[in-house]
């Protein structure tokens, strides 16, 4: 079977398996969005597939690079992707966008284990500066 009929059937699969499911997205033929987890919620994450013209033969893109996950460090997003590329290995020359998604769904909280959301660092920094100019404004007046 040609990639494009790989990629066609897989596309409908897709679109029958996530219908009414709101974390899914599809921006494309060729490219696909899974948000893991609730929104608001600290550990979710959303993960960006795209298939090149020769998938499933070849390895599929994958992208956290969405707004969505600017509180993910780009380590922490480095090492999503990792795990997800050993899945890829496992399955190449097979559909498996399905398989990916739903791996990082299964491994979620083990994927964003050593999630620390930068709005934390953010506030405590903040913090730190107006205690600081706090006391510093205090000496002032005295």
């Amino acid at each position: 079977m040609a990639a494009n009929e790989d990629q066609e059937m897989e596309l409908e699969a897709l679109r029958s398996i996530y219908e009414g499911d709101e974390c899914f997205k599809e921006l494309g033929p060729t490219v696909f969005q899974y948000r893991v987890g609730d929104i608001g919620e600290l550990k979710a994450f959303l993960i960006e597939i795209s298939w090149p013209e020769t998938y499933p033969e070849t390895a599929p893109n994958i992208s956290m690079n969405a707004f969505f996950n600017n509180q993910i460090s780009q380590a922490l997003k480095q090492d999503i992707i990792d795990k997800l590329q050993e899945q890829v290995e496992a399955n190449l020359g097979t559909s498996m966008t399905y398989t990916l998604f739903e791996y990082a769904k299964d491994n979620k909280e083990e994927l964003m284990e050593k999630h620390q959301p930068f709005s934390n660092t953010i506030v405590s920094a903040r913090n730190l500066l107006l205690s600081y100019y706090a006391k510093e404004s205090a000496v002032l007046h005295v």
